[in-house]
């Protein structure tokens, strides 16, 4: 029997607004009509008003983040420039030990650079509008591939596709999906070894599954989830640049799709990223 289930607004006599929820069934007879209808209200005021309160701190938090990410630019870059001045007018005239100090500050200024753009871009994908129209995956992940040419080129890296389909879902959101995951397998890679990258695409219960398989590294199985989450590197920043912000950037523009993200992988064997997004009704191959 089909269990259905609403929720809905009731104001009560003395004027009070509550919230009620209900899960009913619908009976029919042999021949399919509707006869008659059973189920149980209860009462949902209160998880509805945390659920109020939670949403209202995520989009303060949102907002403060976007605004913090935001201002940091400016100083960051003039961080960038003048360290880069002193160095180009008066690099010669400092000692070994104050040109390191120098360095230090502009690797530190760099990298938080890339930290803010992918705060940012992260802030982007969560609060950002969802698309309304179709767009052609092919040009999301030839766009990614030419921003990633230079690590391409450096690493011998080979990047093959299947003919895509068009998805329901922004293409700079989809861009950043292929570009962050792409972008891993290159720079995962085992040492001597050229990547070797190839992304496939099927159908899978009213969802297109894309799955992204690499030669690299492979992760460790105690580290499949926790490669999702901000901020979380499995590897030192001396040994391999990032901010740890990638891979939760595709978990949130999958998720808020109502798609879904994993990987499968064995250490030095290589990974297989698979994320899910939801067949457009007026799909096209």
């Amino acid at each position: 029997m089909l269990f259905r289930s609403s929720e809905w607004r009731v104001i009560w006599p003395d004027g009070n607004v509550h919230w009620l929820a209900g899960r009913f069934q619908v009976h029919k007879d042999t021949k399919g009509i509707p006869t008659r209808m059973s189920g149980v209200n209860f009462e949902i005021t209160e998880r509805k008003r945390i659920e109020n309160e939670l949403r209202l701190a995520n989009e303060d938090l949102a907002q403060f983040a976007y605004s913090a990410s935001h201002d940091l630019q400016e100083p960051l870059r003039s961080i960038k420039i003048f360290s880069e001045l002193l160095a180009s007018r008066y690099g010669a005239k400092l000692d070994s030990e104050a040109q390191e100090f120098l360095n230090n500050v502009r690797e530190g200024a760099g990298r938080m650079e890339m930290l803010v753009r992918d705060l940012l871009a992260y802030n982007h994908a969560s609060t950002s509008e969802k698309a309304t129209e179709d767009v052609d995956a092919n040009a999301a992940i030839q766009a990614a591939i030419a921003n990633l040419a230079g690590a391409i080129a450096e690493t011998g890296a080979k990047v093959d596709f299947d003919p895509l389909p068009h998805v329901r879902v922004q293409q700079i959101h989809l861009q950043q999906i292929f570009q962050n995951i792409i972008g891993n397998a290159i720079k995962y890679r085992r040492p001597g070894i050229p990547p070797v990258v190839r992304i496939t695409v099927r159908r899978d219960d009213g969802n297109w599954l894309f799955s992204i398989t690499d030669n690299g590294i492979g992760i460790e199985p105690q580290f499949k989830e926790k490669v999702f989450g901000l901020f979380k590197r499995l590897h030192r920043s001396d040994e391999y640049s990032g901010t740890g912000i990638g891979l939760a950037l595709c978990q949130r523009i999958v998720e808020r799709h109502h798609g879904r993200i994993w990987v499968e992988s064995e250490p030095a064997k290589g990974s297989t990223f698979h994320f899910t997004l939801p067949t457009p009704s007026s799909s096209r191959e």
